[in-house]
């Protein structure tokens, strides 16, 4: 069906251009011969490693989202703007919760245990992520992907690089410019749990089957009285006295118990609103651009959200013809709050596990406070209480900085001279009070805590380049450069128990009763780098360019400090040659290959040497502190290299085709792994660079102008194909267990990253099946447990059987985008999704397993489960009190085929008369639905992309529905 309907989109895409090329007058056709010539001149400039230069002459893979492309649509982060919107380029929404980042990989998942995170630089400036810089500031992001483009940053390029520019300011008088938008979020869907009829009706299955089976002559028709007088219970209404694996409830099914939706109660609408205000301007020698930003989003769970101040100052002067500088301040502070949502035995898992069954008098504060729990539910307290009495507020300052010095030594040689720091100070404060005022007094098992983190990052560059063009046919451009980085991290983190009462709500070393945890780390680590590139150009023709880097890092052995990487790249403008030039209708024809190898040193600090913990010694029969070895020393441990090769072919048609497409091979050699070794070692683990991984894959990109005039169509389609294979995993290959419990994935040589390695259930036993020996089965199994595949055909069901039925990793993913516009109106369309891979619910399996008993609730599948062989239910959902809930198989492995549109924008912009008449330019209102619609697979969590790297999913925040309003305008 996705194949289909991508086929469709592009279809109908070329169908309009051809349509509209028919219809075309004649005049028009010769415009588009006439300009031809001037259409090559006028060459669209694209930011390359240290430089820019023209998209035509690039000779690797550079991938580009322009702030045309996204002006029209609010988003809350800078990374939201490459969504979908660049081949070879996934992004990922791990998670809904306000404020955080989206997962990126370019080109698949290359690395075992360090980071697949790409190279983040801003105007220059190498930074961790894009939350200090406001989308309205953006002009351009680059994605520079295969090694020729990405060489440049050799240590840090094997999963690409991310290279954002911000505006400038601009000569003339000052220009202000005003966005703003405010929205409402919804939940994008809700989990599929029983509701309070049917667990009910669960319930009264396991509760009677147990009474049964008591003792001889009990019926399940049996009242509650009776069941009482059996337990010798006096006072039989008081039903806190009940015995729940026997007894059930009387009032179920009446007004006498509250019935509760907890995710209705959980999850609720919330706000969304952005507002920034920016000013450019200058003069000749002096030029200015300064904006401030604030951004509010409400999380969907309750009492949790997050909100951003950004202000940004960016000042570039001529101080003569050949001195140059510049500065640039982008301060930002953050808030987010609310307790932990994500995750096993947080509050979503917490939340959804809740019996939809309470007390009338306690309701949404079940088991909270002074009220008691239902006795027929487990000891979670209430999920709703725990959200709004828990503090977890985390305040972030950061500073983003630089500076730069140029000067002209000569007319085509320039010496640049920057530096620049991030400074981040983050500080989260803890607090949850006495839940149970039962059996406790305020304060008395209450838990304050506090973590404070300074990190800080320092940057000198030197840059020489040169640029020169001789005579007609010969252009060289040139550069070399030196770079030194430090980093620096301290945290200091304490944890205390016990205070006189809840009222503050702050940490206090000396009221506390005891203390938990006082830790204080520091670590530090250097980059040292020294970098050349030449770019050589012949006729506009034939480009060539090869570059060269050596880094330094210190987080590597003593042996293996130093790393050199080299790329090469070569470009043909075919459409150039004498036998192509009269060609109207071919635009640009362009072939160009490119190698290279780039490294990863992404690993944290001190994993080359012997670290030390703390521990005691006995010294006369008396313990002292003191410290012992805690890591063993690897002094050889070096580099990941990634060698990458990349074929590439670009095609323009008419000026109004625009075709990309590139092969690659990328292989990633010397992982950095924590690799077992033998215990008698002393140790337990080891870092080691063992084995490698290769990802082959093929991008398309692809835009037409379908139509053009008064109506206007344009369409964008890009299109990802990475198989991931593992090559080699140490001298014998063994293989890796990873996942859930060391249990759910597997790493071996000649499968993907990842893969899964479960139990294949293939239905539900019958008692048919249990009384056929031929039949495999698990030990002790009964009628109406899950039925495996006997993979290995010994007849029987064992650890043996697991076997590796896919990963994590998409066949493809793909996004489509149409923007149409009539006189004053415009419109956006945008879908994206993905097809093949699978997810793991680990959150489904948490409320999914069969014998989990009846004090939780669980899927809504369970409302089909076997209740006999004359009643089997839906063919999948075994016995509610079977014997298979520990194995972990494929009941909650879930196809990742997705579909999703994404966004739909329809704006109007106003006849610049009636907006003069409001002492402003350019006015622009919109309507922006995001996250409209989307069809998938996944039934057992909120969202088929909120995975870790090994597919698997344990409860994460869920996505919004977002509906926007917004203007923008200038004055």
């Amino acid at each position: 069906m996705k194949n289909k309907i991508l086929t469709l989109g592009l279809l109908a895409a070329t169908t309009g251009f051809i349509f509209a090329q028919e219809k075309q007058s004649a005049k028009a056709k010769d415009s588009i011969k006439s300009s031809k010539d001037k259409t090559k001149d006028i060459e669209e400039v694209v930011i390359i490693a240290y430089g820019t230069q023209k998209k035509g002459e690039v000779t690797g893979a550079v991938g580009r989202v322009s702030a045309e492309s996204f002006k029209s649509r609010p988003i809350a982060r800078v990374d939201q703007a490459l969504t979908g919107q660049i081949a070879g380029v996934k992004t990922r929404s791990t998670t809904g919760k306000p404020g955080e980042p989206l997962e990126i990989r370019v080109r698949g998942t290359a690395s075992i245990s360090a980071s697949n995170s790409p190279v983040y630089v801003v105007d220059g400036m190498v930074v961790d992520d894009m939350a200090n810089i406001s989308s309205d500031d953006v002009q351009s992001i680059e994605v520079l992907k295969d090694a020729a483009s990405t060489a440049m940053y050799g240590s840090r390029g094997s999963n690409g690089v991310v290279i954002v520019t911000t505006k400038k300011g601009v000569s003339g008088k000052p220009s202000f410019s005003f966005s703003q938008y405010y929205g409402v979020q919804t939940i994008e869907k809700k989990l599929d749990i029983m509701n309070s009829a049917e667990w009910i009706d669960y319930a009264t299955e396991a509760i009677n089957k147990k009474w049964v089976a008591l003792a001889p002559g009990n019926s399940a028709s049996d009242s509650y009285a009776v069941r009482a007088n059996y337990f010798g219970l006096a006072n039989a209404t008081d039903y806190n006295l009940a015995n729940i694996n026997y007894m059930i409830d009387p009032r179920w099914g009446t007004n006498q118990v509250a019935n509760i939706d907890w995710q209705d109660q959980f999850y609720r609408p919330a706000a969304i609103q952005s507002y920034q205000l920016a000013v450019r301007g200058g003069s000749q020698n002096v030029k200015y651009m300064i904006s401030g930003a604030y951004f509010d989003q409400d999380g969907l769970a309750i009492n949790t959200g997050f909100n951003r101040f950004n202000l940004s100052a960016v000042i570039d002067v001529n101080l003569s013809d050949k001195w140059k500088a510049g500065i640039s301040l982008r301060p930002s502070y953050s808030q987010s709050y609310g307790a932990t949502v994500d995750g096993k035995d947080n509050l979503a898992h917490k939340m959804l596990s809740m019996v939809p069954v309470a007390e009338v008098g306690a309701g949404l504060y079940t088991n909270f406070w002074k009220n008691t729990r239902y006795r027929w539910a487990g000891s979670t307290q209430s999920p709703i209480g725990v959200m709004e009495n828990t503090t977890n507020d985390t305040n972030e300052f950061r500073l983003l900085s630089s500076l730069y010095v140029s000067y002209d030594i000569l007319p085509n040689l320039n010496l640049k001279l920057s530096g620049g720091a991030t400074n981040n100070f983050n500080i989260n404060n803890g607090y949850t009070p006495t839940f149970d005022l039962i059996t406790n007094i305020p304060g008395q098992v209450s838990i304050a805590s506090r973590r404070t983190v300074n990190y800080n990052r320092y940057l000198g560059e030197g840059l020489l380049s040169y640029k020169k063009t001789f005579g007609e046919s010969h252009s060289v451009n040139a550069i070399a450069g030196y770079s030194a980085e430090n980093y620096r991290t301290t945290t200091q983190y304490n944890r205390n128990k016990g205070f006189p009462n809840d009222d503050l709500k702050t940490f206090n070393f000396t009221q506390s009763a005891s203390v938990l945890n006082s830790e204080y780390t520091a670590s530090e680590w250097m980059l040292v780098s020294m970098f050349g590139r030449v770019n050589y150009d012949y006729q506009k023709k034939y480009m060539l360019s090869a570059s060269i880097r050596r880094d330094g890092s210190s987080r590597f052995g003593w042996n293996n400090l130093w790393g050199t990487f080299a790329a090469f790249g070569a470009g043909w403008k075919v459409d150039q040659e004498n036998f192509l030039k009269d060609v109207k209708w071919l635009n640009n024809l362009k072939l160009r290959y490119s190698w290279g190898e780039n490294g990863n040193n992404s690993i944290g600090e001190y994993r080359a040497f012997g670290t030390l913990s703390g521990g005691n010694y006995s010294f006369g029969g008396n313990l002292s502190n003191g410290l012992i070895p805690n890591t063993i020393p690897n002094p050889d441990l070096t580099w990941e290299k990634t060698r990458s090769s990349d074929f590439g072919l670009e095609l323009g048609l008419f000026n109004r085709i625009d075709f990309t497409a590139d092969y690659y091979v990328k292989k990633t050699n010397d992982l950095l792994l924590e690799q077992p070794i033998a215990a008698v070692s002393g140790y337990t683990t080891m870092w080691k660079n063992v084995g490698s991984v290769q990802n082959k894959g093929l991008e398309l990109d692809l835009s037409t102008k379908n139509l053009v005039g008064q109506f206007r169509w344009n369409t964008s389609a890009n299109i990802a194909f990475n198989k991931n294979k593992v090559l080699q995993l140490g001298a014998d290959n063994a293989p890796i267990y990873t996942g859930f419990s060391s249990s759910t994935n597997i790493i071996q040589v000649g499968q993907e990253l990842n893969s899964f390695y479960l139990y294949e259930a293939i239905g539900v036993l019958s008692s048919a099946d249990i009384a056929n020996s031929n039949v495999a089965k698990t030990v002790g199994a009964i009628a109406g447990d899950v039925k495996y595949r006997d993979v290995n055909g010994d007849g029987k069901i064992d650890e043996n059987d697991r076997h590796i039925i896919g990963g994590p990793t998409p066949d493809y993913y793909w996004g489509f985008t149409n923007t149409f516009s009539y006189k004053n109106w415009d419109l956006s369309i945008f879908f994206q999704g993905q097809k093949g891979g699978y997810s793991y619910a680990l959150l489904g399996r948490a409320i999914d397993r069969t014998g989990m008993g009846t004090t939780t609730n669980v899927m809504g599948n369970w409302a089909n489960r076997w209740r006999s062989d004359e009643d089997p239910g839906d063919g999948k959902t075994p016995r509610l009190d079977g014997t298979t809930g520990s194995l972990l198989d494929t009941r909650w492995l879930y196809d990742a085929t997705y579909i999703q549109l994404k966004n739909i924008t329809l704006g109007y912009n106003f006849s610049q008369d009636m907006a003069s008449k409001l002492k402003i330019s350019n006015l622009r209102i919109y309507v922006s639905l995001e996250n409209v619609w989307r069809k998938d697979h996944y039934y057992g969590g909120y969202n088929p992309e909120s995975v870790q790297s090994d597919g698997t999913d344990y409860g994460a925040y869920p996505n919004a529905k977002v509906y926007m309003m917004g203007l923008n305008f200038n004055f």
